[in-house]
């Protein structure tokens, strides 16, 4: 999927932000990367997952604000992921890209299905690959 096929999708619209908005969202994925790794310490597998899930969706969508776009309608985290996928794949290793997706979907069973669905080794990986996605972000966007 390429910036035209989300826009004809309507998944994403331009937008006009500024330096405050992409730096509001860097200091939340900042945040929940904080929280991410606090709560890898205490083994809470799930909260931890969906912290580094969160980070990456903050840091995805300080990407779209820097290119003047913002997700549209009900499919707020598909649009960031394949917004971040279709504009910055060159930007970020395969398997880092692949975990964002991955982690929406495990994200959403373990908030509205299961709540014991997060092994540590699905939690401790997608924070290794949060922090590297956010690191990237930070570095893309000059921060």
């Amino acid at each position: 999927m390429n910036l035209s096929d989300l826009l004809k999708q309507d998944l994403v619209e331009k937008f006009e932000s500024n330096k405050e908005q992409i730096g509001n969202e860097i200091a939340s994925a900042n945040k929940n990367m904080v929280s991410a790794k606090k709560m890898l310490e205490i083994e809470e597998w799930g909260w931890a997952y969906t912290a580094a899930y969160t980070a990456m969706l903050n840091a995805g969508r300080a990407l779209m604000f820097s290119k003047g776009y913002r997700p549209k309608g009900r499919d707020h985290h598909v649009a960031v992921i394949s917004f971040t996928q279709a504009v910055f794949a060159a930007k970020f290793l395969p398997e880092v890209l692949k975990s964002f997706d991955n982690g929406r979907k495990r994200r959403h069973e373990f908030t509205y299905d299961n709540a014991d669905i997060i092994s540590p080794t699905q939690a401790k990986s997608l924070v290794e690959n949060a922090e590297t996605f956010v690191t990237k972000a930070k570095e893309i966007l000059k921060l």
